[in-house]
């Protein structure tokens, strides 16, 4: 599994602390604690430890120098030092102050979370009332703990918020390095949530900053979530490329967390490229790195990664008694995010190493995991609420634009004539360049959306059948299919329809690409063929794994009816399926041909009572001719043995 750090979240917190109200001497501690958590964590803790308490100027300052403390106890598991700061902070809270509550309150989250108990942690900071904070520095820290232990229970949307409020603060404070860490909070969710071009978009504007800053703890924490991208969407070499940078980067800023960091997750890159020995190794590297930081939550990350590999190498026991722990460690602390994270990799990595039952288990487990986090509805509304920020802060930046020409235009009054026509000349050069590029990008950004509808289901979001047509069948189709082809369709459609109405016809088709989506692997390919038909063309598999997935399609939609305005819609799917080379052919099968077969298939499946799978085993054909014939013969050809069904009833599956 790819850890996703939190150093960013703990360093964004510590400049604000650092920054605000306190006495000067106290100030300047603070900022020598800041740099050195960027640089050396372990010796900030020693430095702590070693430095005289100085008599606060304010009450103010010295509930900031207490949270930095706690914070700092918290990142090296010191529980008893954390208490103290916590009873001090109760001591002060008891005389009236207001911000000691709050300050209180943070803490306790902040450990919490540093515990990995993230509900604890968000029901502490539910009693936090932003609005009452007057500090831009301490509402940044709040915002950013919120966001942050919200994304991680599973609830983006909520999350969603709190994190661009907390870029708005950072802009508004023209803070570059708080800017970074929320840019890098916000690419961390929208990865999350599935919306990888937003994400870069983020990555770039965080990348830029950190560059010129010079800051390599953020070009690491870049990099690997650049890597994190890149592994989602199945792009093996950028992923590789990515953790080696951030491994890079973390040797230059020479820290002993971000390089077990990096470390943990170049072992994740090798466990994914099935490389498990060379990932055992670097898991092994990180391990002692781990332990002398107290990252327990990193260590059981790095031994989940340790049990994977073990799989992959053949030593069952050992792996899936690490794998387990990790997983039971996660639930145990509400990480729901993390679980589910764990639960996919783990069932993949059974599967691949051929323990399908145990793998048929964990996927369950999954998708009970699964359940709980976004729908197609909250997914929208996601987005939506997205967009509508993107708006907002469009405008907020307009404002402030308005009121710096405003005031550039104040202070160039006294300037001279020849001065304001040279501006005015260059401002109008800019614009036109500026308008004709917006012009060019406009066109391009239309034309790719054209493209892009056309080829792809609007209801769905699946691709449609003329792209697989042009970009599949085009090259592919008159070629020997090696993998597994399957054909679905709805079962009683018309019925859905013509009960409930064509909204809930349309409701039902979109609940159902879901459902098949997320029951096959990342790299199979699913089509609206048509109507209520869904195409898919699975990778090279054995028979039993081609069996389990129709038998796993089949639950998926059978297992839970579609909710659509207060009525419980059940549905049910027949499906015809193959997989390529198939016995008693004595010529190579065409993906058109196969294509044909298993339509056949799948009107048998219909034709035997709906709800069930017919896998073609055997066809005895020796050439091209013998193909055609047997699909324009099939019913028959099924009674004389040309063509064999196996047939997987929808009870038994």
């Amino acid at each position: 599994m790819r850890k996703a750090n939190n150093l960013a979240l703990i360093t964004a917190i510590f400049m604000s602390v650092a920054m605000s109200g306190a006495a000067v001497a106290e100030s300047t501690f603070a900022d020598q604690l800041e740099m050195l958590e960027w640089s050396d964590p372990e010796r900030a803790a020693q430095m702590v430890d070693a430095a005289t308490p100085l008599a606060a100027e304010s009450v103010a300052a010295e509930i900031d120098m207490l949270e930095i403390r706690a914070m700092i106890y918290a990142d090296s598991t010191r529980d008893q030092d954390v208490y103290a700061v916590e009873r001090r902070l109760e001591t002060i809270a008891g005389e009236g102050n207001e911000s000691a509550v709050r300050a209180g309150m943070f803490v306790r989250a902040y450990a919490a979370r540093q515990h990995n108990q993230y509900a604890a942690a968000e029901a502490e900071l539910k009693g936090i009332e932003i609005s009452a904070i007057h500090s831009d520095t301490e509402r940044y820290r709040v915002l950013s703990l919120r966001g942050h232990v919200l994304r991680i229970l599973g609830q983006d949307e909520a999350a969603l918020p709190f994190l661009e409020q907390a870029l708005d603060l950072a802009n508004k404070m023209h803070d570059e390095l708080r800017t970074v860490h929320a840019r890098l909070s916000l690419a961390r969710i929208y990865t999350d949530s599935g919306n990888f071009d937003r994400a870069m978009a983020e990555l770039r504007s965080a990348r830029t900053i950190a560059t010129k800053l010079g800051d390599e703890t953020s070009l690491v924490e870049t990099e690997e979530r650049q890597a994190d991208i890149a592994d989602r969407r199945g792009d093996r070499t950028e992923e590789r490329r990515a953790s080696l940078a951030g491994l890079e980067h973390a040797k230059g800023s020479g820290s002993s967390k971000w390089i077990q960091l990096a470390l943990l997750n170049l072992g994740d890159s090798y466990l994914k490229s099935r490389d498990f020995a060379e990932s055992l190794k670097y898991s092994k590297e990180a391990l002692p790195i781990m332990l002398r930081t107290n990252q327990h939550d990193d260590e059981q990350v790095t031994l989940f990664n340790e049990g994977l590999a073990y799989i992959g190498l053949g030593s069952i026991k050992e792996g899936e008694k690490l794998a387990e722990g990790a997983i039971t460690e996660a639930l145990a602390g509400s990480d729901l995010l993390d679980a589910k994270e764990l639960l996919r990799e783990y069932a993949d990595a059974l599967e691949h190493a051929g323990y399908l039952m145990m793998a048929i288990q964990v996927y369950h487990r999954y998708d009970a995991i699964s359940e709980k986090f976004m729908t197609n509805t909250r997914q929208r509304a996601f987005l939506e609420l997205s967009a509508q920020f993107d708006d907002e802060r469009k405008a907020r930046e307009l404002e402030l634009l308005r009121r710096d020409n405003a005031l550039k235009v104040s202070e160039m009054r006294g300037q001279r004539l020849r001065q304001q026509l040279i501006l005015a000349g260059a401002l109008f050069i800019a614009f036109i360049c500026a308008a004709l590029v917006w012009a060019f990008a406009r066109v391009s950004k239309v034309n790719e959306k054209l493209r892009f509808s056309s080829e792809h289901d609007p209801l769905t979001g699946l691709s449609n059948r003329r792209y697989f047509n042009e970009r599949v069948l085009a090259v592919d189709g008159g070629r020997p299919v090696g993998g597994c082809v399957l054909l679905a369709d709805l079962d009683h459609f018309k019925r859905i329809n013509d009960t409930f109405g064509h909204p809930a016809g349309d409701a039902v088709l979109a609940a159902m690409s879901q459902r098949l989506s997320a029951a096959l692997r990342e790299n199979d390919k699913l089509v609206r063929w048509g109507g209520e038909e869904f195409l898919a063309v699975l990778g090279p598999m054995s028979p039993t794994q081609a069996d389990m997935t129709a038998a796993r399609l089949l639950q998926a939609v059978r297992r839970d009816p579609v909710l659509w305005n207060g009525h419980m819609i059940r549905c049910t799917i027949s499906i015809g399926y193959a997989s390529f080379p198939m016995a008693g052919a004595d010529t190579d099968i065409s993906l058109d041909s196969a294509i044909s077969l298993v339509d056949k298939a799948l009107y048998e499946a219909k034709r035997r009572g709906r709800d069930r799978a017919c896998l073609i085993k055997v066809v005895s054909a020796r050439d091209e001719k013998d193909l055609t014939t047997i699909s324009s013969e099939f019913e028959s050809a099924t009674i004389d043995r040309r063509v064999q069904l196996v047939e997987i009833l929808g009870a038994a599956a």
